[in-house]
């Protein structure tokens, strides 16, 4: 799964949302934080440079819609993330009220699932909040040090996204695929809340 500097740069003229990768999102305030999108990386596939989106506490590629409720833009087809590099979390990028934080589940009943917490919600009892990291040679996110993502079949044309944990097809899901996950930064990123149904 090889991804091309053109293939970036004919998304970023269509969306006009995600700029070239660099270290940090221009104008961020914290230099261990980074703001930025993520693309589905599949050849030949359906999910091949789609974006991950958020919806109903799960993040999904290929959404047609993420029924956000954004605050400084226009509503988005796709989820912005915020890593905090200090302590290797991962969040949805809110106005912090409340603060979206991600979560995988890798025990043999999570199966790898990865969903995100609003505000004071507690997260299940075998979730992992850490592990998050960007490679920097690569500009794929990581989990736990691997860059092994699933994409699996969900609702229409959507597929849920789960970090690959030994378990081709888990939780349920069939025809899961493997990906990778790159990253995008975002050069006007848009705070959304993210429904949580």
């Amino acid at each position: 799964m090889q991804f091309t500097t053109l293939a970036l740069s004919a998304l970023s003229a269509a969306t006009g949302v995600f700029g070239a990768p660099t270290s940090q999102e221009a104008g961020t305030p914290n230099p261990d934080s980074v703001i930025f999108g993520v693309m589905s990386i599949r050849s030949a596939s359906p999910v091949h440079l789609t974006a991950w989106g958020a919806m109903n506490k799960g993040i999904f590629t290929n959404l047609s819609s993420q029924d956000a409720q954004c605050y400084n833009g226009p509503a988005q087809n796709s989820a912005t993330f915020v890593l905090n590099k200090a302590d290797g979390t991962l969040s949805l990028y809110t106005d912090g009220k409340p603060w979206q934080q991600l979560f995988v589940d890798r025990s043999g009943m999570g199966q790898g699932i990865m969903q995100y917490t609003t505000g004071a919600e507690p997260a299940p009892r075998n979730a992992e909040r850490g592990g998050w990291a960007i490679d920097e040679a690569s500009q794929h996110l990581t989990f736990a040090g691997s860059d092994a993502f699933l994409a699996c079949p969900s609702d229409a044309d959507s597929y849920r996204i789960l970090p690959y944990v030994g378990i081709e097809n888990p939780a349920g899901y069939t025809g899961c695929l493997s990906i990778a996950a790159r990253v995008v930064v975002a050069e006007n990123p848009v705070k959304c809340l993210y429904s949580q149904n």
